[in-house]
């Protein structure tokens, strides 16, 4: 009994002094944060981490990958007009970070993917007051002159150019790192190295490899069945005519064999875009789908959350390639609307195009067929800003609410309703990265777990929400630190919904070095939490992989296959084509 009151006495010391009072002024916080918007100095390969408190559960075996930024340049000292920083965290140049568990031991790597980019930004010494921002942005200002200088090199098919840093799939065997287009590089996640576009086997989905196409707005996030078929969905534009523009969604399976089978195909009214005037969006809101980051899948359904967050056609009439992509190519409309389009997994039939008012979706939460309704559980808002506002490196401290919301569907009159799943007691808060227990993925399930505050400098948690009561508790961290997207992994043989562990990592701005904790999923109890032997800044989404997956020896893929043609590269031939 002693030896265990001893333990609850160090325990409650450890918590007690690391989230203690505050002792850090708003300056001292801000500081902090920033700390996740500079630069990384170094790599490190299999460093040995610090365990600050507990121990390694010696069942947790995998490689934890984040998508990290590795250069923001100078963000304490901007330049605006010859962009010496990179303003928005979308944009940040990536590098590859991992924490590796196995036998209750933990390392870290943190290294440069060996890609054009890198070899351009290594002439310049790895300073951005000498490069200036110089490539293709989606919020960021860039250099013209610089831009023009190293687009020819940036566009050269010889090598990966730049490693995708928004999500991360899983095809076969392999893992790929991801953007919003339907291309991705294979990432070894033991040597934390890119091994070269993934090859898909299909002919391109049967689209034409011609300057007339172009594919756009591949939702981020997949969803994948427990035999390891992946969902996705994509658009596809054709320039018919000079000023006619066919628009259509696709949804589309790939498994192991790595071919994409389309399932289904959503059309979109044409767009003429001799309507376009000045620099007005298109007056058509039915030639204008919405955009998606993550979709939502039951057992038998396909659901696509198209949000108020808009496509412009008429921005192929008036596009710049020095300006941000998606000021260009998108707008949130508060006089439009945010369609729900239901597709039937069976056969590909869409068999539902609702609407509801307008609203902005980032991240999934869990969805589930509940006799003749369709629950789905989302993180929502009430506009854009979250994109064109909240995430810019200048607006940190710009404070922003989230919805976690249930949006349900009739099935027997094709309607829609919305409701918080949140207790109307409890404060707003600022939630992002939701992940569950990805075994009930598309099935009734109790939990989702969410960073809160991420990218705020108010103290950051990793919250537990059952969407059943509304409940929520949650690991809090001290001051300064700053957490990640958190994951959920099973214990082995688990039967709970909740049974195994919440691990997250990020950056502990009192130390300047990355973290990682691992939280029970049941109770939110910290079990450790361990200090890399350096910083890692910000960044997107992490996965755990287990150690068998992502290890591979082939050499770097020197060519790309017809998909792998990036729609922004080869906007200015469509532009020649649709004037």
């Amino acid at each position: 009994m002693m030896q265990l009151n001893t333990i609850r006495f160090a325990v409650l010391c450890y918590l007690t002094i690391l989230a203690g009072a505050s002792t850090y002024t708003e300056e001292d916080l801000v500081d902090m944060l920033k700390d996740g918007f500079r630069n990384v100095d170094r790599e490190t390969i299999d460093g040995e981490v610090t365990v600050e408190y507990g121990s390694i559960p010696t069942w947790l075996s995998g490689n934890f990958m984040r998508h990290a930024c590795g250069v923001f340049g100078e963000t304490d000292n901007m330049n605006d007009t010859l962009p010496n920083y990179i303003e928005h965290l979308f944009d940040c140049m990536e590098i590859g970070s991992k924490f590796r568990v196995e036998n209750g031991k933990i390392t870290f790597t943190q290294r440069w993917y060996d890609t054009t980019l890198n070899d351009i930004y290594n002439i310049y010494g790895r300073e951005m007051n000498e490069s200036s921002f110089f490539i293709q942005s989606t919020f960021s200002k860039v250099n013209k002159a610089q831009f023009d200088k190293w687009e020819a090199n940036l566009s050269d098919t010889s090598k990966v150019a730049q490693v995708p840093s928004v999500s991360w799939w899983q095809i076969g065997n392999e893992a790929v790192a991801m953007t919003e287009i339907p291309i991705g590089v294979i990432i070894d996640t033991h040597g934390v190295s890119q091994k070269g576009w993934i090859q898909y086997k299909d002919n391109n989905m049967g689209i034409p490899d011609t300057p007339q196409y172009g594919f756009t707005n591949n939702p981020a996030h997949e969803h994948t069945e427990s035999d390891g078929t992946l969902w996705s969905a994509l658009v596809v534009t054709n320039f018919v005519s000079k000023t006619r523009l066919k628009i259509r969604r696709l949804v589309y399976k790939v498994g192991a064999d790595k071919f994409r089978h389309v399932v289904g195909t959503y059309n979109y009214e044409d767009a003429d875009l001799s309507r376009c005037k000045g620099h007005n969006p298109y007056p058509d809101f039915s030639s204008r789908f919405g955009y998606m980051h993550s979709f939502s899948m039951t057992e038998n359904y396909i659901i696509l959350p198209e949000t108020a967050y808009m496509h412009d056609p008429c921005f192929y009439r008036h596009y710049e390639k020095y300006a941000p992509f998606f000021q260009q190519g998108f707008r949130y409309e508060p006089s439009g609307f945010t369609k729900l389009l239901v597709m039937r997994k069976s056969d590909g039939v869409f068999i539902a195009n609702i609407t509801m008012p307008p609203f902005f979706v980032t991240h999934q939460v869990g969805s589930y067929e509940d006799g003749d309704l369709i629950h789905m559980d989302m993180l929502t808002y009430k506009d854009a800003d979250i994109y064109t506002v909240s995430t810019y490196i200048k607006n940190l401290n710009t404070p922003y609410t989230t919805n976690v919301s249930r949006v349900t569907i009739n099935m027997t009159d094709f309607t829609a309703s919305m409701r918080s799943l949140r207790n109307p007691a409890r404060d707003p808060a600022a939630f992002e990265m939701s992940n569950i227990n990805y075994a009930y993925n598309g099935k009734k399930y109790k939990y989702g777990y969410m960073a809160r505050n991420f990218d705020r400098k108010e103290r950051n948690a990793i919250t537990k929400l059952s969407v059943d009561t509304g409940e929520e508790i949650q690991y809090t961290f001290p001051e300064g630190m700053f957490v990640q997207e958190p994951q959920f992994v099973p214990s082995p043989n688990s039967t709970a919904e909740d049974d195994g562990v919440v691990i997250a990592q990020g950056l502990d701005g009192r130390k300047h070095k990355a973290f990682m904790v691992i939280v029970d999923a049941r109770t939110m109890e910290l079990i450790s939490h361990v200090t890399a032997p350096d910083l890692a800044l910000f960044g997107l989404h992490n996965r755990f992989y287990p150690l068998d997956v992502g290890k591979t020896d082939t050499a770097p893929s020197q060519s790309l296959n017809a998909i792998l043609v990036l729609f922004l590269l080869c906007l200015h031939i469509i532009l020649h084509t649709g004037n």
